[in-house]
């Protein structure tokens, strides 16, 4: 009887084990770098969205860390470091910089700057229902819903007056007024659409 209720109690074990391990664990989304991006969003019929990211400045955000410019504010600021070592720079240029860590998610190269996941937010998850799509053919998952939605404030948390290189009249409105950061401006200089797609 009793070697019945071991065998009964492992059985149990072993199918509720089953379930836990064939059950989809759904794990956070991860930044995995402008490399895995190009794979994907650099096809010339599709709008060769990374060629576009890498021609404008926000690729080049970690090298003018490195600008006497830059070195000269560091200073003026009484950072302790460098500007292409001052967390308080590096939050702004360099994708996914956790400040308080001091470091940037393992993926991200710091010298590629202000990468498409700064946007559009960390592709991991992304990335894996693309590649189901693709070569599995499962219509049943959707990338897009793994995407951030962009506005104004994902912008405004670098652009904004804490910048050392702020300047309030940097855009003019429609209605002749200045300001420092216009979305829809800014939006339209980085514009790197797909065209094959529906707006």
């Amino acid at each position: 009887m009793r070697r019945i209720a071991i065998l009964t109690v492992l059985g149990m074990c072993s199918a509720v084990f089953g379930v836990l391990m064939s059950s989809p664990v759904q794990a956070a989304d991860e930044y995995v770098g402008q490399g895995q991006c190009k794979v994907c969003h650099n096809k010339a019929a599709e709008g060769e969205q990374w060629n576009k990211w890498k021609a404008e400045k926000h690729a080049k955000a970690f090298e003018t860390l490195k600008s006497p410019e830059a070195e000269k504010i560091a200073k003026d600021k009484g950072l302790a470091k460098p500007a292409s070592e001052s967390p308080e720079c590096l939050k702004c240029h360099v994708t996914g910089y956790d400040a308080a860590a001091a470091a940037p998610p393992a993926k991200i190269v710091p010298a590629d700057g202000v990468q498409c996941e700064t946007c559009h937010g960390p592709g991991s998850q992304h990335m894996d229902a693309g590649k189901k799509k693709m070569f599995k053919k499962d219509e049943s998952v959707d990338p897009k819903q793994f995407v951030a939605k962009i506005d104004e404030s994902t912008c405004t948390k670098c652009h904004n007056s804490e910048s050392p290189t702020w300047k309030e009249d940097k855009y003019t409105k429609k209605d002749g007024t200045k300001t420092g950061f216009d979305f829809e401006q800014a939006k339209e200089k980085i514009s790197h659409p797909n065209p094959t797609k529906k707006k």
